[in-house]
């Protein structure tokens, strides 16, 4: 009852009072208003889009869904399918919406037009409305495209225009610094862009773009370099005198001038350049010019004494000029006009494989060895194999290392001395450079066979080679099948090759450890044959045939190894070769027979017997 009382008492005051009283009815009546056109509105444009709303420019406003629809689907049709300019200094470069994937949503963009003046509160919506009656809305079509390939032909474009700024330099001239201007660049502002083009995906009006292109500023101007080049100046001013005992080297102006190199650094709040002098350059002058006092270090070295034991021949340090040392003092003397001497000192260098080394690697005496022979005709399959023996001699395989026979020898080229011989490639025998080559795989993996190492990888031929240990022969291509193994034992392995016109014999070398290997070999088995094809050759007679290329049978070979180390069984394989069959193919003639031969007497042909 009191709260009645008190709010008829506050409406009394109110309407007391002339001022409250004109404001409660000019609010009133505001509200009146909003009411009013709100209502009329609502009822001018239900379930249409309001009036005043654009897409891309194209008026919608007062249509229904379906009517809008159309026109946005008129006006995406068009969009979809123009081509969008960009143009810098004379080159036009055309962007294809098909090729960026561009998609214009129709019913999402009609949509949006419909949510004009409807998706805020009621006074914020009425506001919108009343704005639209003054002053249309434009929104955009709502698409999507290819970003990526957006992306990538910005980066075209800008490869094309992008140039870096360069720095201002010092260089050397008829033996004087001089400075070289600095130069602007430039480079496309690709943010820019990216916008400007996804806005021209969707734009009614225009669709063409001026190329945004942003200046770089180079980091070093010409008023950087003014104490650099006074420091070049020095450096290069006066020779250097070299000094090593009794020997004196005089380092041409010239010379100095050709080490002078550059670092770029920030000083405060600007860049420049620090002179300095080109390292390599000076450490390889260096070594040229003190042969005479440089000592090569010698490895230690594994010789193979009655074929069976091993010693080494020791190691020895070598001697050469302090190259670290010596670059320094020559860089502190260039900058020195007072002296400009240097003493040169040497410091022993170290063998890379020392006597101590060597000793530890276990290689006392052979382990096990394999020969195969070849035909000393065949000129350049024998050069081959021996090259791959020279340079598969000396390798040295440590404890846990999987030796890969591709690994060792690399590729097989003309520039290494490879010549071309028979070789099987894709089941065919053809010339390839390194032929030969699996007659040094094949060694090897015996090798390793009758060694009891663990072969990693081995592939057989894919013929049957009968001149090969059945069931253990290997091939391998560079870049296709490989021979690997891995030294299961404690000690290196040290590999030693020999030759002879008609042989190679590959050691294995290291400390013994009591092997011994079983094995079985079963098969050939389940053979398999191709029928001959023939040819028929118009340039042999009828009658005459020729076979131009020879019958193999396919066959299966399984061999079984057991490997025993001081008695004790460490491994069973079984390694299985399958040999495919390839055809005989011969030549049948079809051709006419051979005339008889003929012989004159007098100027007149006569009919003769052949001799």
């Amino acid at each position: 009852m009191r709260e009645r009382t008190d709010l008829n008492t506050y409406i009394r005051n109110i309407m007391g009072n002339p001022a409250k009283r004109m404001a409660v009815i000019v609010i009133a009546s505001i509200l009146s208003i909003f009411i009013l056109f709100g209502i009329v509105d609502a009822a001018l444009f239900v379930n249409k889009v309001h009036g005043g709303v654009t897409v891309s420019g194209i008026a919608v406003g007062g249509m229904d869904e379906k009517e809008a629809l159309a026109e946005v689907n008129k006006l995406a049709s068009r969009l979809e399918k123009r081509t969008i300019t960009v143009k810098y200094q004379g080159k036009v470069w055309e962007i294809d919406p098909t090729e960026l994937k561009v998609n214009i949503n129709r019913e999402k963009t009609v949509q949006n037009a419909f949510k004009v003046g409807r998706q805020n509160g009621v006074f914020k919506s009425i506001g919108e409305k009343i704005s639209l009656w003054f002053k249309p809305k434009n929104i955009l079509p709502v698409f999507t495209y290819d970003k990526e390939k957006l992306y990538n032909l910005i980066d075209g474009i800008a490869k094309t225009v992008d140039v870096p700024a360069e720095d201002a330099q010092l260089k050397i001239i008829d033996g004087r610094a001089a400075i070289t201007d600095s130069k602007d660049g430039r480079r496309v502002d690709k943010k820019s862009l990216t916008n400007k083009i996804q806005q021209l995906l969707v734009s009614k009006d225009t669709y063409k773009v001026a190329l945004p292109i942003k200046i770089s500023k180079p980091d070093i101007t010409a008023d950087h370099l003014d104490e650099t080049k006074k420091s070049v100046t020095e450096m290069i001013k006066y020779p250097i005198v070299l000094k090593y005992r009794d020997n004196t080297w005089d380092v041409s102006v010239r010379q100095i001038s050709g080490w002078v190199a550059f670092i770029k650094t920030r000083k405060g709040t600007y860049w420049s350049l620090n002179a300095t002098f080109d390292k390599d350059k000076v450490s390889k002058y260096l070594e040229d010019l003190t042969k005479g006092i440089t000592i090569e270090p010698q490895d230690a070295q594994f010789k193979i004494e009655d074929d069976d034991k091993v010693t080494i021949i020791p190691s020895s340090d070598g001697l050469q000029v302090d190259l670290n040392k010596a670059y320094n003092d020559i860089l502190n003397a260039s900058k020195d006009p007072g002296n400009r001497e240097v003493l040169l000192s040497t410091v022993p260098v170290r063998a890379k494989l020392t006597t101590e080394d060597a000793s530890k690697m276990g290689i006392k005496e052979k382990i096990t060895s394999f020969t195969t022979f070849y035909n000393p005709v065949q000129a350049a399959r024998v050069h081959n194999i021996r090259l791959l023996g020279s340079t598969l001699d000396g390798s040295l395989v440590a404890p846990n290392e999987v030796f890969s026979f591709n690994g060792e020898i690399g590729p097989r080229t003309a520039e290494k001395g490879y010549q071309e011989a028979p070789a099987i490639m894709n089941g065919k025998l053809v010339p390839e450079l390194g032929g030969g080559i699996c007659q040094v795989a094949t060694t090897l993996f015996n090798t390793i066979f009758f060694g009891g190492y663990k072969v990693v990888e081995r592939y057989n031929h894919s013929f049957l080679i009968s001149e090969y240990p059945l069931g253990r022969d290997a091939t391998v291509s560079w870049g296709g099948p490989d021979l690997k193994f891995k030294n299961d034992t404690p000690t290196y392995i040290l590999i030693k090759v020999k030759t002879t016109a008609s042989s190679i014999t590959i050691s294995f070398y290291g400390t013994n450890q009591n092997v011994k290997v079983d094995y079985t070999t079963n098969g050939p088995t389940n053979f398999t044959n191709l029928a001959p094809q023939t040819i028929e050759d118009p340039t042999l007679p009828t009658g005459i045939t020729k076979q131009v290329q020879n019958g193999f049978s396919g066959c299966d070979v399984t061999v079984y190894r057991t490997v025993y180390r001081n008695g004790a069984e460490v491994r069973k394989d079984k390694f299985f070769s399958r040999y495919i069959p390839q055809k005989a193919i011969i030549r049948i003639g079809t051709g006419a027979a051979p005339a008889p031969a003929t012989s004159t007497v007098g100027g007149i042909p006569t009919a003769g017997t052949a001799q």
